[in-house]
């Protein structure tokens, strides 16, 4: 019977010991978990939607007050992107979505300028 019963002590004795150790032991969330990597990949992307419009407003795809209105469409979630990450901390989660479906929003409303009549065969 002591053969089982002081193990059974020692652990449970161990555990209680260990207990408000591992309790206390909390580590940082991060609550800007897109750092600076992250930004960069949505500036590339910002990046890549520019060049594509002058492109497309240099072979005559899309109007010039098409090309007008999505460069500086761009040019606000370039600001925005730029006002977020600022503060030194990356973007917080909500921000980074917001900045991704903005960039979505604008490839999307360029392919229905194109598709206005006009050319079909250009793709992201």
């Amino acid at each position: 019977m002591r053969k089982f019963l002081i193990p059974i002590v020692a652990a449970a004795s161990a555990l209680t010991i260990a207990a408000p150790a591992a309790a206390q032991y909390h580590p940082a969330r991060q609550a800007y978990a897109y750092n600076n990597g992250s930004v960069r990949a949505l500036q590339v992307r910002v990046d890549r939607v520019q060049q594509n419009l002058r492109w497309l407003a240099q072979y005559r795809v899309i109007s010039r007050n098409e090309y007008r209105n999505r460069q500086q469409d761009a040019r606000e979630i370039e600001r925005k992107l730029r006002r977020d990450f600022r503060d030194g901390r990356g973007l917080n989660a909500r921000e980074y979505v917001q900045t991704q479906e903005r960039i979505n929003r604008l490839e999307r409303k360029i392919g229905r300028d194109m598709r206005d009549g006009r050319h079909y065969a250009y793709r992201w």
